[in-house]
């Protein structure tokens, strides 16, 4: 990863991180809390991949979850902490594995405009059920794939944030799901206008899945 170029290690970008995304018309973290609303209970303890400055956590926390992050960025990391939403944060590179919690230690696992950022999902997705309890709801959101020869990735060029960005197929996404003991919930498609400074409309998926 090329910290020079990448805008999250960057404290002035972090600082304006929250009305960027706003402007970027970025709608993700209220379209994944409102998808998975139905299955959470209050004290239930949930993990955020990629918490960020906390712009999706939060919501959970106001439903009075128990909120755990993980990010890369230091300096996302401490944004959040100003916001005093979470129990625990921890600096973690996602491609790394395992992650560092107990298994069967969370009720719900979130990643929220993170995982097109991972080329590889095999070994998360298995440490994503490792951690997540039975029924527990593991919520993920992708880019869209336009990948016409259902490679399991492709790889995009380097965008304005400094970041190498992947699609994943949906075979490749169904295949970890079923493969790790998930079955689907819920999916729905929404679209970003100029995400990530890209200066086009960017189509999402948004996979809702239960731990069988």
């Amino acid at each position: 990863m090329n910290l020079e170029k990448n805008l999250f290690f960057k404290k002035e970008f972090v600082e304006k991180y929250d009305d960027a995304i706003k402007q970027q018309k970025w709608y993700g973290a209220e379209i994944l809390f409102g998808m998975v609303y139905e299955y959470l209970k209050k004290n239930d303890k949930i993990l955020d991949i990629g918490i960020g400055t906390g712009l999706s956590a939060t919501a959970f926390h106001k439903a009075g979850l128990e909120i755990y992050g993980l990010d890369y960025s230091l300096e996302m990391l401490e944004a959040c902490k100003q916001k005093n939403i979470a129990a625990n944060l921890q600096q973690f590179d996602l491609n790394n594995t395992p992650l560092p919690y107990q298994t069967n230690y969370f009720n719900h696992i979130s990643a929220n405009a993170v995982l097109y950022f991972i080329p590889q999902l095999d070994d998360l997705f298995s440490e994503i059920s490792r951690i997540l309890k039975k029924t527990g709801i593991w919520a993920f959101v992708v880019e869209e794939s336009t990948n016409q020869q259902q490679l399991k990735f492709i790889e995009k060029p380097r965008g304005k944030n400094g970041l190498v960005n992947y699609q994943h197929s949906n075979n490749y996404l169904f295949d970890l799901m079923k493969d790790n003991g998930f079955s689907l919930l819920k999916k729905v498609k929404f679209v970003a206008d100029n995400f990530q400074m890209e200066g086009k409309a960017v189509p999402f998926q948004l996979y809702v899945t239960k731990k069988r």
